[in-house]
């Protein structure tokens, strides 16, 4: 009897559940006054945020304590400033995850790996001329015809993107190239990271 190795934990496999600074930025949620606000749809665990320039705290559900997480700011070369937020472990990153009892870095919930360094060279290649074909509005499946040149996108960035596809696929085999798409892992890489406030 062989035992099966258990799947390792991917980045992709949090999809909606972690929180980027920058969607709170975009959002307009990091203000010099609080902001409270119930984000019922974007992040389901999630009972109210209440958000300020320095720092945000977190409702969750079935929780007795908030979670507060630090915010801090840089300055950037060409003026302005970048948020941070800070990890309980200590860490300044641009993302925290959903793990147990709340959101922490990614060495914090188990260092999960990126889809693409779980695939072989070849695999690689295959998720890479997908995701090419998803970026021009296509079908991501290689077997599929190419996507034709999206509706305002330059001529020569169409040409240089379709150059980069046919290099990719040109030396797969016929077997990778009828292999099932993984969606899931690619709709991580091209989701908007706006901030749907609804």
């Amino acid at each position: 009897m062989s035992r099966q190795r258990r799947p390792r934990m991917t980045v992709e496999k949090f999809e909606d559940n972690y929180l980027d600074v920058k969607m709170f930025k975009r959002a307009g949620l990091l203000r010099e006054r609080w902001v409270t606000w119930s984000p019922f749809l974007r992040w389901p665990a999630i009972e109210k945020i209440h958000a300020y320039r320095w720092r945000i705290r977190l409702k969750l559900n079935n929780a007795m304590v908030e979670q507060n997480i630090p915010v801090s700011w840089t300055g950037c070369h060409f003026g302005g400033s970048r948020p941070w937020l800070h990890c309980r472990c200590g860490r300044r990153v641009a993302r925290l995850f959903k793990g147990l009892g709340g959101y922490y870095c990614r060495p914090c919930v188990g260092n999960p790996i990126y889809a693409s360094q779980s695939k072989s060279t070849q695999g690689r290649r295959h998720f890479q001329a997908c995701k090419l074909r998803l970026l021009l509005d296509g079908v991501a499946s290689l077997t599929a015809p190419f996507p034709a040149r999206p509706r305002g996108m330059h001529r020569k960035t169409y040409a240089r993107l379709r150059r980069r596809a046919d290099k990719l696929e040109e030396g797969l085999s016929l077997r990778l190239r009828h292999k099932p798409t993984d969606y899931p892992s690619l709709v991580y890489h091209l989701r908007p990271a706006d901030l749907q406030m609804i």
